[in-house]
């Protein structure tokens, strides 16, 4: 297998299931725990990852299909997804193009809220771009909430991630993905959703992105 990530909690792996490529997501025993809670925890948060994608899928989102759980090993394998990060092709792409992928990623967001998921790490290098598809991934910190503070904080972070790696289109960008946000959850959903953001951006706890 070939590593093609190294986080703080978990390393991902590129490698073959049943003929066909895959990834394999383990996370890794941490030395600054007691043994028996690392592995409680470890097993907990990949049986939850899991869950969360299963939720996804039945939701109608595109994310990976799981091919294997274990909680004892905390491994996930799933469909590896052919395709670009968000991040690359937002930033290599026309105005319209991108735009266009914005608002697709704002209905992908709404059908998540929509669950009842709160994906929690929504950047544009976690989402992939398939045949003109996207699909989200790495549910590792997502959550089971129907808080509109929850998912107002998902739509912080997208918008954090515009105006750090996005500049000068992130305006535009937030915009479509707004747009397409509001076409799928519902106009008074999405209202208070945008809100609940405007809120969260007053406050001492973060400071404004513009």
């Amino acid at each position: 297998m070939r590593l093609v990530y190294r986080g703080a909690e978990a390393d991902v792996f590129l490698g073959q299931w049943c003929g066909g490529r895959a990834i394999f997501k383990t996370r890794k025993p941490l030395d600054y725990r007691l043994p028996e809670l690392d592995m409680a925890i470890r097993s907990q948060r990949t049986v939850r990852e899991a869950q969360m994608i299963h939720l996804a899928k039945k939701a109608g989102v595109s994310s990976p299909f799981l091919f294997y759980v274990s909680a004892p090993e905390s491994l996930l394998v799933m469909q590896f997804i052919e395709g670009e990060r968000l991040k690359s092709v937002l930033d290599s792409s026309p105005p319209k193009e991108a735009a266009s992928l914005s608002e697709e990623f704002g209905r992908e967001v709404a059908r998540l809220h929509r669950a009842g998921i709160m994906h929690g790490d929504l950047t544009t290098s976690n989402v992939i771009v398939n045949d003109g598809g996207l699909y989200l991934i790495d549910f590792g910190l997502s959550v089971r909430t129907s808080r509109i503070e929850d998912q107002a904080v998902d739509l912080r972070l997208i918008k954090e991630t515009l105006v750090g790696a996005h500049n000068p289109r992130s305006k535009l960008l937030m915009s479509s993905l707004l747009d397409g946000y509001s076409s799928l959850l519902g106009k008074e959903k999405a209202l208070q959703a945008r809100r609940k953001l405007v809120e969260i951006e007053r406050r001492g706890r973060y400071a404004r992105v513009e």
